[in-house]
């Protein structure tokens, strides 16, 4: 009897030292969870009383009731905004311009209202936020007390208020890269796949498979998007995604693409845009060559935020990624400046492209001095073996 007591109470013991064990461990986290939920719900509060709340979400709303053939259809897109829309007071249907066979993922918002659909849309999109952020700490060891500054971050938090999907497509991009750098190559190729939803991102991304001879994932990645495009080619006629890839601009309100196109566009130079790309790109590449695999991807992901010809603000929530990987090499000026792009949102709204580019090229520098380090290291190595 005394016996059983005993071990009853080590028992116990023994639980009670490890929820204390797990409780410490992860106490910091949980608080900075906690307030990183706190931040974001004053999101909400803006989302509930901003007049454009789900400004961009009409387009995957629409794109869920239509026919996959009425897909790029203009008239198909506005009848359906004017009977079912018009009428709960939403008069702006902008045009769904992912490839076809993604928009049969969309099919399940057409069980919802559309504020229904908004809502889960956006909750969806702060839990694949908040999910990539927890990925990426725990794999790259980041001071749990971080994590809040990022729920301030403009195109990530913002572009869930308008609806937009940037935040699912890190959490897959982020995936993809850990599934790389984990030898599971198969399955990366597989998700990086799932990025052709926005193939304009994924510029630089085979050049990274290559230079860094991950040859697995670059096949399973070319097979699994060439068969994405034709599936999209029987679904819809490529010449009518085409047509409407060259009507954005007549069909979206106010849209001025991001990156240094965009620059190009506001200063009235819009043929400056293709010399600037042409050597930005030379010299994304050479950084791929350069650097880790890691690092290089980073580079591919910044590299694309400048230099594609139709990039948006909203996609510069990708710059999650490369500012958490910079982050760990960082020393203290540059950390200060890495917490400022995320701390400080007006000035991603006063000073649009001009602050992205200014975001992105900062730390695309940051990693090119990071090459230029590792180069150094490399000569200094070889001379002391010579």
């Amino acid at each position: 009897m005394f016996s059983g007591e005993r071990n009853e109470d080590g028992l116990q013991t023994r639980i009670h030292r490890l929820i204390l064990l797990v409780t410490t461990k992860h106490r910091s986290i949980l608080l900075a969870c906690l307030a990183f939920l706190a931040l974001s719900s004053l999101w909400v509060l803006l989302a509930l009383h901003f007049s454009q709340t789900g400004w961009d979400f009409t387009q995957f709303y629409i794109a869920a009731h239509l026919p996959v053939s009425s897909l790029y259809s203009r008239a198909a897109s506005v009848d359906f905004g004017e009977r079912v829309l018009g009428p709960i007071g939403i008069h702006y249907y902008p045009p769904y311009v992912r490839p076809a066979v993604f928009a049969l993922a969309l099919k399940p918002l057409a069980l919802f209202s559309y504020w229904g659909a908004y809502w889960l849309w956006a909750a969806v999109g702060l839990a694949a936020y908040l999910a990539t952020l927890l990925i990426l700490f725990h794999w790259l060891a980041l001071p749990a007390n971080l994590l809040p500054a990022f729920a301030i971050f403009f195109p990530a938090l913002f572009g869930i208020i308008t609806g937009q999907d940037a935040n699912g497509y890190l959490l897959v991009l982020s995936g993809a890269l850990l599934l790389i750098v984990n030898g599971k190559q198969f399955t990366a190729g597989c998700l990086l796949a799932l990025c052709a939803y926005k193939f304009n991102l994924l510029l630089f991304i085979p050049l990274v498979l290559l230079a860094k001879a991950r040859w697995k994932t670059l096949f399973t990645f070319t097979i699994a998007t060439s068969l994405a495009a034709i599936l999209s080619a029987i679904l819809v006629s490529p010449s009518k995604y085409l047509a409407l890839l060259r009507s954005i601009s007549q069909e979206t309100i106010g849209f001025i693409p991001g990156g240094i196109r965009g620059i190009a566009i506001r200063t009235g130079h819009e043929g400056w845009y293709y010399p600037l790309a042409l050597v930005g790109a030379v010299a994304c590449i050479y950084l791929i060559w350069k650097l880790p695999l890691v690092e290089a991807f980073c580079i591919a992901v910044t590299g694309a935020l400048l230099l594609a010809y139709h990039v948006t603000w909203y996609d510069c929530a990708l710059l999650v990624l490369p500012i958490c990987v910079a982050w760990r090499h960082a020393g203290t000026r540059t950390r200060a400046a890495l917490l400022a792009l995320l701390l400080v949102p007006f000035a991603w709204i006063l000073g649009r492209e001009v602050f992205q580019v200014v975001a992105e090229i900062f730390i695309l520098l940051r990693f090119a001095a990071l090459a230029s380090r590792r180069s150094l290291r490399d000569d200094q190595g070889h001379l002391e073996a010579c």
